[in-house]
């Protein structure tokens, strides 16, 4: 119902782009440069579970960067073959998440409820928030030339 708020989804058409096998070789090379360590691959599928605190002061530049888990597989359908992908970003959310709390015990310590309030809202904000924003741009872009490189 929610879960769109910490999960990243999307496709990318890969017809004319090689076998499955190949496209997945170029997508697991793309996970070990975003530090993402491959847990399962199967005949059209890769998966990986990376908590978010076993790299959590590993290089903050990395477009996968605040995501956990995540599935990516390879679909043919009437239209042709697609790539579907389910990222989760849960572990960042959650951090966040007693971030912004933290915030709002500095902040009632120091004032009222809705300063407080308003400060652990704007640090939620700008923590997860932009995290996230940067992703829905960066991710996509990434998985798109990764599997159409040839």
């Amino acid at each position: 119902m929610l879960d769109f708020i910490w999960h990243l989804r999307g496709s990318v058409p890969v017809d004319g782009m090689g076998p499955d096998e190949t496209t997945l070789d170029r997508l697991e090379r793309l996970l070990e440069r975003q530090r993402k360590d491959v847990s399962k691959r199967g005949a059209n599928y890769l998966a990986f579970e990376n908590p978010f605190w076993s790299d959590m002061f590993g290089p903050n530049w990395l477009a996968m960067g605040i995501y956990d888990a995540g599935r990516l597989w390879i679909e043919q359908g009437p239209g042709g073959r697609t790539l579907r992908y389910d990222l989760r970003s849960l572990h960042g959310m959650l951090f966040c998440l007693f971030a912004a709390l933290v915030f709002f015990l500095f902040g009632l310590a120091s004032g009222g409820v809705l300063g407080s309030l308003e400060l652990a809202s704007f640090a939620f904000a700008w923590l997860y928030g932009m995290n996230v924003l940067l992703a829905l741009g960066r991710v996509p872009s990434e998985i798109r030339k990764t599997v159409q490189s040839t």
